[in-house]
């Protein structure tokens, strides 16, 4: 390690702070995927003169530190240009079962196994950082009142360290980054994978790495990243930007309209967001309409289930306002209405499903998202947003059955409600009834005690039935009764993460 930055990064690491907006994106493979190039390009808006290092990321922010100041940037869909970082206070811990340690540099937690990496002395006055690891401990029976988390012995991760730093861990679903500087040249990041224990770790190849300092990595999604280097040679350390083309289908020709009784809505903010998972809530599109209320929805991934969101309680859009989604035809093929509350939010199914209705190519339900097996099928009437009495009341009998562990589970994973309509009503009229099935099934769980932020919803229209009719030529006049009424359904499922 040069001696400068070594002591520039010994007097830039004082505050012990945890981390509670880690990313849980899995990526082993991440880096072995070398066929597809790496570009690497400074990130000018969290860039000063002195150091800046990111620590951390959620759906909504960037975490770094400047000259010991906490900062947060939003995430916006171009990581480039993130937004005008702003001061945040972190909140420090220093749980007594972990009174044995020194100095501690760096918290990184993993809050759904309950377990925390931790960077610090091994004891007071050690001359080096450690990782430590330690799992949350259930709350006493003699401590009803206590809410506060309470944490095991922190133990040495023996096979990760070594006599030099060992700093910025990085816990993640797939496993976990840190740098190190046991090359006795500079810092360099790690990955030690989960599946292995973090029994051994592997030195990252370029450009994550390069013949200067790097510090800490921050995983965006599986093509881009935050890299702290000094690679360039200056002073201080400088935030970069990792990432390579994206392997998805994108949108072309598709655009989006909003109107308010016919006349045009400018100036409104539309995004699309990751609807689920770790990293729910990430926009990954986003664009305002113009004069003409149209946005160009070129460039948007179109193979995939994402949520779009209309408005905010800031800036809520006027009731009744319509958004149509046109293909390049001219066509719509998708229509909403906003309601009181100016606030629109709604699970956007892919759009590439959408150019082509034919049924005969959906016995392969592959294209749908990954998704678990139906916990419960509810069945509904023909153009009808209520269950069948039938099926009203088996509901009622299988939540008596199942209600006490259903909710426990809940506690630890989302639901999915999947809402689907016969295909005797037009395009439109099935996206709103279906969605419409899934919304009373949504109010009926949420009547039982489920909590409402626990249950998506998604309107899948007619586009995949559990039976097919025997003529595909003449779906709407010549197919039995009984196929109508198993596709007429709302599906409830365990989310995907």
């Amino acid at each position: 390690m040069k001696e400068s930055p070594n002591a520039m990064m010994r007097n830039t690491l004082l505050i012990s702070f945890v981390t509670l907006f880690v990313v849980f994106i899995c990526v082993d493979s991440l880096f072995a995927q070398t066929h597809n190039p790496w570009t690497i390009t400074p990130v000018s808006p969290l860039n000063t003169s002195g150091h800046d290092v990111p620590f951390g990321v959620d759906s909504s922010y960037v975490y770094l530190k400047q000259e010991g100041v906490h900062l947060r940037s939003p995430r916006v869909s171009n990581p480039a240009l993130p937004g005008p970082p702003e001061k945040v206070s972190i909140v420090a811990i220093r749980d007594e079962a972990w009174d044995g340690l020194g100095e501690i540099q760096h918290v990184s937690i993993d809050e759904k196994r309950g377990l925390a990496v931790i960077s610090a002395r091994p004891y007071p006055g050690a001359p080096d950082y450690d990782l430590f690891i330690s799992s949350t401990l259930p709350t006493s029976r003699f401590q009803k009142g206590e809410t506060s988390i309470l944490w095991s012995k922190a133990y040495p991760l023996v096979s990760l360290n070594s006599s030099s730093d060992e700093v910025y861990p990085q816990f993640i679903q797939g496993g976990l980054y840190f740098a190190s500087n046991r090359n006795e040249t500079d810092f360099d990041i790690f990955f030690a994978p989960r599946h292995l224990q973090w029994q051994s770790a592997t030195v990252l190849d370029s450009p994550i790495n390069s013949d200067s300092d790097d510090l800490s990595l921050v995983v965006l999604n599986d093509d881009e990243m935050y890299v702290c280097s000094n690679r360039t040679h200056s002073e201080g350390f400088d935030v970069y930007l990792l990432s390579r083309a994206k392997n998805e289908t994108l949108a072309t020709g598709f655009y989006l309209e909003l109107t308010l009784d016919g006349n045009p809505v400018s100036g409104v903010e539309v995004k699309w967001v990751e609807p689920s998972g770790f990293n729910r809530g990430a926009t990954i599109f986003e664009d305002t309409t113009d004069l003409q209320g149209f946005i160009s929805l070129d460039e948007l991934p179109s193979s995939r289930v994402l949520s779009m969101r209309i408005g905010s309680i800031d800036s809520p859009v006027i009731e009744g306002t319509v958004v149509r989604i046109m293909n390049a035809d001219g066509e719509v093929v998708r229509s909403y209405a906003i309601n009181s509350s100016g606030v629109f939010s709604v699970d956007f199914l892919p759009l590439d499903s959408i150019k082509d209705l034919d049924l005969s190519d959906l016995n392969d339900l592959s294209g749908l998202p990954s998704r678990y097996p139906p916990i419960y099928t509810l069945y509904f009437d023909l153009n009808i947003s209520t269950p069948t009495s039938q099926s009203a009341n088996q509901l009622e009998l299988w939540w008596h059955d199942n209600a006490q562990d259903f909710i426990v589970k809940i506690r630890e994973f989302a639901l999915v409600l999947e809402g689907h309509a016969d295909v005797t009503g037009t395009t439109d009229s099935n996206e709103n009834l279906s969605q419409k099935r899934a919304v009373w099934f949504k109010e009926w769980l949420i009547s039982k005690g489920v909590d409402s932020e626990q249950v998506i919803t998604r309107g899948m229209g007619a586009r995949f039935p559990v039976k097919h009719c025997p003529n595909l030529s003449e779906p709407f006049s010549d197919c039995p009764p009984e196929v109508h009424a198993v596709n007429r359904r709302v599906e409830l499922r365990w989310e995907v993460l």
